[in-house]
């Protein structure tokens, strides 16, 4: 099973790049997004907010398809997500005092839909922010994921 695997730097580093992966599935198959911080041990996140965007023509979330990624757990932060369109979704991660920890923090899975025609489509994580133990707030970059549909 390939995973996409998205890394949504928690540095707040103008010039940050985002790292884009891709992944070949075909109708009926199951996508699996796992997004994981990478930060300066100076501004690790105390909490997390995002948007995953996805092509909700050509795929759907499966069920209980949301989970904390193990560095999440971890650090004792809990995921909550709420639709805010049927291809948005807007994802906190926070709780407690600790730091979020390196690694991964949220996994997605999604179906891609049995009438899905071959094309190249993508998952998106944008509008990104990280919230500091002293609380600056920080912009991250957009990043996402190719899916390509065969």
């Amino acid at each position: 099973m390939r995973f996409v695997y998205l890394a949504i730097g928690c540095l707040p580093v103008l010039g940050q790049t985002p790292h884009v992966s891709s992944v070949t599935k075909a109708p009926g198959d199951r996508v699996t997004l796992t997004i994981s911080a990478i930060s300066d041990p100076a501004r690790a996140p105390l909490a997390l907010t995002w948007e995953v965007l996805f092509p909700a023509q050509l795929m759907d979330i499966d069920t209980n398809g949301m989970e904390t990624g193990s560095a999440a757990r971890a650090s004792g932060k809990s995921l909550q997500c709420t639709a805010k369109s049927p291809y948005v979704y807007i994802c906190t991660l926070s709780g407690g005092q600790k730091l979020i920890g390196d690694g991964p923090i949220a996994i997605f899975h999604f179906r891609i839909k049995t009438t899905a025609e071959a094309r190249m489509t993508s998952l998106k994580i944008e509008k990104a922010e990280s919230t500091t133990i002293d609380s600056k707030k920080w912009t991250l970059n957009d990043t996402e994921a190719i899916v390509i549909i065969r």
